[in-house]
Order: C-alpha cells, then sequence, then structure tokens
C-alpha cells in the first residue's frame, strides 16, 4: 500500500514538472477565423468558430499567423483570444514571464 501511494505521488510531481504545451486560442468575433499553427517542423490551419476555442500543440514554443498576416510567437500554454481580428494574450502560465 505504501509503495502504491509513493508511486502515485510520483507520477503527480510528474505532471506537475512538465512544461504546458497546449495554447488555447478564443475566438470572440462573430465571423470564424483561421490561423496557422507552426510547431517545429509541424505546421497546421486551425479554423475557429465565433465563440469557440481550441487548443494546438505548442512543443517548446510556436507561432500564430492570423488571417492578415500578423504573427505571434507563442512559448506554449498562453491563452489568447482573437478579437476584432487581433490576438490578445489573456494570460500566461506561472513563471514564463
Amino acid at each position: 500500500m505504501r509503495i502504491v501511494m509513493i508511486l502515485g505521488l510520483g507520477a503527480v510531481a510528474m505532471l506537475l514538472a512538465l512544461p504546458a504545451e497546449a495554447l488555447t486560442i478564443s475566438n470572440a468575433d462573430p465571423k470564424p477565423h483561421t490561423v496557422t499553427v507552426k510547431s517545429g517542423s509541424e505546421s497546421s490551419d486551425v479554423t475557429i468558430a465565433p465563440n469557440q476555442a481550441v487548443q494546438p500543440t505548442c512543443q517548446s514554443g510556436c507561432t500564430i499567423k492570423l488571417e492578415n498576416g500578423d504573427i505571434y510567437e507563442m512559448k506554449g500554454g498562453e491563452e489568447t483570444s482573437i478579437e476584432s481580428g487581433a490576438l490578445f494574450v489573456d494570460a500566461v502560465p506561472a513563471g514564463a514571464q
């Protein structure tokens, strides 16, 4: 029983120590937006419906390209929103500032 509890605590500690890889992008606009997310060598187009959010992978940083050509550098774990066609960072993970 004691070994199981120690292993369980170790697993929880490892999960808490992992860096955030997901990025949250919310769309506050009344129309959908398509953004390009580039993480490492992978690139994908993501369409975000009005009042919806997506969480593309952002391992070791990524870039977000909006439809208007604006490019944003992200570290991963940020909470962002698209408002009036612009990207705003609403929150960053603890220790990432």
